[in-house]
């Protein structure tokens, strides 16, 4: 199995941000997942940002144990 990465200008483009700091805040707040390279960079896989992979899973609904 082959991981693609976002390259740098796509990451770049798709945080609107052009600093690592950026890059990095903005894919924070919009829950995008990513690790952060050595050299500071963050890397983002293709997975992360498109349907293609994902698996939605249902959330059980919550039943109280205690009796009413």
């Amino acid at each position: 199995m082959h991981i693609q990465f976002l390259s740098p200008a796509e990451v770049r483009e798709l945080t609107g941000a052009g600093t690592k700091a950026g890059q990095i805040l903005n894919l924070k707040r919009n829950g995008v997942r990513h690790t952060i390279k050595k050299n500071g960079w963050p890397s983002v896989t293709a997975a992360a940002v498109t349907a293609i992979g994902s698996i939605e899973t249902e959330k059980a609904a919550w039943i109280p144990r205690k009796a009413g």
